[in-house]
């Protein structure tokens, strides 16, 4: 007799090994789904933070690619493109999408290679334009009545000082505060436009400028500051280079009882700068010849 050996498979088995195998697949898919869309809110976070730590999205701006005298008409080849965070951008600057309006027009002073180009860069054949078409949205003309360079003109930035002073009997004390950094200036006297100082020269008008109110363009809460601070205090103003747009932070008041040590600490400092300058400095090298 021959014995025949019969294989038996269970069919409820292969079912449950589908199922098991359909279910992985499905995880496998879930889970690489989530990573990629993890990965994709990364990104778009990772984008969002380097445009909020480097000034905002790009604005393209117009440049001078060469110097441009004074009175030279702008043609297409003088002019270069410059993209700028938008929290560096003023509002004076020409858009790179704005350049069939300056392309022909006469420059009303002279450009150096590198400069943003600004609106008041340019000879605009109009009437003296009014202040209050010169105001930041948001923002407001404020006029005071302080300290300042001769030399100061419309366009500029400045930062706002005060000075307090009080008297306790015999004794006299004084502190000096920053109010504000960088500060545009909107008028200087009742001029509002930059070139009406470079056509006269330092001997005409701008001459007499320091006698001039400065008229500045900030936030109603400065302006509120500011304000205070003219009724309490001595206003002055001191100028900062057009293509600086820090901020220091945490600036300790000055008084007069600090004035001294700070000057001293001030003068040491200067002093060894000084000194390391002067002397040979020693180079340490490896040891080998």
């Amino acid at each position: 007799m021959t014995m025949t050996s019969v294989s038996i498979t269970n069919p409820r088995t292969q079912e449950e090994t589908a199922e098991a195998a359909s279910f992985s697949r499905r995880l496998l898919i879930i889970a690489i789904a989530l990573a990629t869309a993890g990965m994709l809110l990364l990104w778009l976070y990772l984008q969002r933070y380097e445009a909020e730590t480097s000034g905002g999205e790009r604005v393209r701006l117009l440049t001078i690619l060469s110097a441009v005298p004074r009175g030279t008409v702008l043609t297409e080849q003088m002019l270069g493109v410059r993209e700028v965070p938008i929290s560096y951008v003023e509002a004076r600057a020409v858009k790179a999408a704005e350049l069939n309006k300056v392309r022909g027009i006469r420059t009303a002073m002279d450009l150096d290679p590198q400069d943003t180009l600004q609106w008041s860069d340019l000879a605009v054949a109009v009437e003296d334009r009014d202040l209050s078409t010169l105001v930041q949205a948001g923002n407001r003309a404020v006029t005071i009545d302080a300290r300042q360079n001769s030399l100061i003109r419309p366009g500029d930035y400045v930062d706002v000082l005060a000075t307090f002073t009080s008297r306790t009997g015999a004794d006299y004390a004084a502190a000096t505060v920053v109010l504000l950094q960088r500060v545009l200036v909107l008028a200087v006297g009742s001029e509002t436009q930059r070139q009406v100082f470079q056509a006269q020269g330092d001997t005409g008008r701008s001459g007499s400028s320091a006698g001039h109110n400065l008229t500045l363009s900030m936030e109603l809460d400065e302006a509120q500051m500011v304000a205070l601070a003219d009724q309490n205090g001595d206003l002055s103003v001191i100028l900062r280079g057009g293509s600086d747009p820090g901020v220091v932070d945490g600036l300790p008041d000055l008084t007069t009882n600090n004035l001294l040590d700070q000057a001293a600490r001030a003068n040491t400092r200067r002093a060894n700068r000084t000194s390391s300058d002067a002397m040979p400095q020693r180079i340490q090298g490896t040891g080998k010849r």
